[in-house]
């Protein structure tokens, strides 16, 4: 009986240490050179203050409309993003076909990304999410 009580317990412990994340709302606009951008992925990752943490970042993604407008969800399917700084990734990529009777190579073919590397890859692009959340999320993007 000790041991099942035991048993019990520590399970709640592993369930019950987790840190509770505060979530808010964000939305908002895509643009490239003022124009909307449609189909891209915006990602917020968190920029956690405490390196030594061993519990990965809740990160949020969101895919943008016909109109360059995306709302944000986490990766477990909760609405909004995590309260606080995040550093942006946004992306969009277009298959690069070959040449007309080419055959497709083993796992498809190569992807380009629209966006430049600025704003994904190597993103120099931030937004700090306030806890009540924000509809103001946006990003005009510019490229070459």
């Amino acid at each position: 009986m000790r041991g099942c009580s035991l048993l019990g317990l520590t399970f709640l412990l592993i369930l019950g240490c987790g840190t509770s994340t505060k979530l808010a709302p964000v939305s908002g606009t895509v643009t490239m050179n003022s124009k909307p951008l449609a189909g891209a992925s915006v990602n917020f990752e968190p920029q956690s203050g405490d390196k030594k943490s061993l519990e990965a970042p809740l990160n949020s993604t969101g895919k943008t409309n016909e109109k360059g407008e995306y709302s944000l969800e986490t990766i477990k399917g909760q609405p909004g993003a995590v309260v606080g700084k995040h550093k942006v990734y946004i992306s969009l990529y277009k298959v690069q076909p070959g040449d007309g009777d080419q055959r497709m190579p083993r796992g498809g073919w190569p992807q380009k990304d629209l966006v430049p590397l600025r704003y994904n890859e190597k993103s120099e692009l931030t937004f700090e999410v306030p806890s009540g959340g924000t509809d103001k999320a946006n990003f005009d993007l510019k490229s070459p």
